[in-house]
Order: structure tokens, then sequence, then C-alpha cells
């Protein structure tokens, strides 16, 4: 259709609503990574990411968004929501937490730092102490003419600008 645009606005979530999902999630192994409520009066659309320290599987995405949304029709009086969607992060979605790495050993990473550096490595384990955390990896290391070596190196996670699995569809 010519001249037909869709416009969707991001918004905060008001407090009595956030207040319901914090208090799901209290008493629960999901963490919320990152929530998103975009759209107008009548197309308003909740999306929440979750994730634990293990993963989490389709069953369980469901039940949270099942429980979840009968909590939200229940409690939230100003329920102009017209889709909630519960899912977990996803491959292409960046990993926010240190705890997110955890199942992620042996897997290569492709990390931005603060300062622009990008590394590429696999990630060999992850430490943390008193808030610190740090994260371990073997990198790749190819000079001319010689064969291919690696070398480890640890970083501060408060020095990430962003972190993502790398996938890969070739067989090793």
């Amino acid at each position: 259709m010519v001249g037909c645009e869709t416009h969707f606005f991001f918004m905060e979530i008001e407090p009595g609503l956030q207040s319901i999902i914090d208090e799901y999630f209290s008493t629960s192994d999901y963490k919320i990574v990152e929530t998103i409520f975009r759209g107008e009066k009548g197309t308003k659309v909740l999306e929440i990411f979750v994730d634990n320290r293990i993963g989490i599987n389709i069953d369980e995405i469901t039940r949270i968004n099942k429980d979840l949304s009968s909590l939200i029709d229940e409690k939230y009086v100003i329920n102009d929501i017209s889709n909630l969607v519960v899912s977990s992060p996803g491959a292409e979605r960046p990993l926010r937490f240190l705890w997110q790495l955890e199942k992620h050993a042996g897997r290569t990473l492709e990390i931005e730092l603060n300062d622009s550096e990008h590394i590429e490595g696999k990630l060999l384990g992850i430490s943390e102490n008193s808030g610190d955390g740090r994260i371990k990896l073997e990198i790749p290391v190819k000079e001319k003419g010689k064969k291919l070596s690696h070398t480890e190196r640890e970083i501060n996670f408060k020095d990430v600008k962003e972190v993502k699995v790398k996938i890969s569809f070739s067989k090793k």
C-alpha cells in the first residue's frame, strides 16, 4: 500500500506492570535479560527475554508465558497489552550478564571492548570475585610463515561493550 506506514513507539513499563513481572521472576531460577515494551494504544506488545544459568527450553517458555499472561490479566488494571511474548534471548542477541557465559564454555565468542577493540576466542571459563568478573579466552594467533598457535587472555567483564556467541555451521 502506498503511503501506509506503521509506527512503533518504545515506552517505559508502567510501575504496576513492572512490579507484577518482578514479583513473578523473584521466586524462579529465571532472570530477565531484557524487556521491550512497544506499540501504540490497542497494539502494545510486551517482549520479555529470559534466561538462566543452564538454558531454557520451549516448554519452560510456554509455561512462563501462560503464567505471566494470567497474572497480568488478573492484577494489571490498565491492561492495554495486545500481545505478550516471552522468549529466550536467542543466538543473535548479545549476552548481557557474566552468568550467561557459563553455559557457553568451549564455544567461540566475539567480543567488543569499551575501547572498540574486537576479540574472537574460545571461552575457557569465567570467574567471579566480589563483583568483579573475568572471562578467560583462548585466542588463535597466526604469524606469517608459522603454524597457528594459541594464547590465553583474561578480560575484565566490566571492560566488555558487547559479547556474542559466534555461530558456526562448519563441522570440525
